[in-house]
């Protein structure tokens, strides 16, 4: 029932007229500011570039990862594009713990960029392109706070790809901060009828990472109870509350292991993607 609720007052208020401002690439809202950035100044026909949203917040609020939890709603970029260009998926920060007042869920407090792949087609005349662009956000302390943004940022299309040297390295942070499947360790995922259970067990010599919390990326499992992990031999052994919003595929367990430590040797990695089918564990 929240998630609906935040959902409908979410569009609901994107729906009101004078909602957008002036096409800038530059916006301040409640709790935030936002900027539309772009990887690069020039970019060549068929090649793909990056569009990217850098969000401030304010002490105390924080907006939402691509799945946001029990609450909240994932910032999204929708840009009005010239025909034959695609987009891809948008790109995001692996997320933390934060409170939408009491509740638990999956967002960001710290300043962060998400990301939009663009493809130029390769018919493209050369020339500067100007690209609006709508982007949209929740962002909640104690109450939540919906807002869209009218932004526009100009690219040019050209024989020679340049760099947008100012925000290249917050681009190259984000793709590299982007947690890779979890490899040697062996994993099983038992589901009952309230909860998953996760045994995780890692390679030898490897010591697991302290504090470990998994964030489902699909909302199988729930954002807001706290989890309790426990040592299962060198490994370790959790429930995990189902959803009330269940996914249409139920096949798997989906999501982010995050721990203080490393997830795979030789490797700084507090996060991990995981992907483990889901067995009968009975009632």
């Amino acid at each position: 029932m929240i998630r609906f609720l935040i959902l409908f007052l979410v569009w609901s208020a994107l729906a009101l007229p004078g909602r957008a401002s002036d096409p800038v690439s530059f916006y301040q809202g409640k709790g935030l500011t936002v900027q539309l950035v772009a990887d690069v100044r020039v970019v060549r026909p068929g090649e793909t570039f990056q569009l990217g949203l850098w969000i401030k917040h304010e002490p105390g609020y924080h907006t939402y990862w691509q799945n946001p939890g029990l609450a909240g709603v994932p910032t999204k970029l929708n840009p009005k594009l010239p025909a034959e260009f695609k987009t891809g998926a948008m790109v995001y920060p692996p997320p933390d713990k934060v409170k939408m007042a009491s509740i638990r869920v999956h967002g960001y407090e710290r300043d962060v960029l998400v990301a939009l792949p663009v493809t130029v087609p390769a018919g493209q005349a050369a020339g500067p392109l100007a690209i609006p662009v709508a982007a949209t956000w929740m962002c909640c302390r104690r109450t939540c706070n919906p807002g869209l943004a009218q932004l526009t940022i100009t690219v040019t299309i050209g024989e020679t790809r340049r760099a947008n040297e100012e925000w290249l390295p917050k681009f190259k942070a984000l793709e590299a901060a982007q947690p890779p499947v979890l490899e040697g360790w062996t994993l099983t995922a038992a589901r009952f009828e309230k909860e998953v259970e996760l045994i995780a067990h890692p390679p030898a010599g490897l010591t697991p990472p302290a504090a470990p919390q998994f964030f489902s990326s699909d909302n199988l499992i729930c954002s807001h109870p706290l989890q309790n992990w426990q040592r299962d031999g060198a490994g370790y052994r959790v429930r995990l509350a189902l959803s009330d919003f269940l996914p249409e595929d139920q096949t798997q367990l989906r999501g982010l292991l995050y721990g203080q430590g490393s997830w795979l040797a030789g490797r700084e990695m507090p996060y991990a993607a995981i992907a483990v089918p889901l067995g009968a564990g009975g009632s």
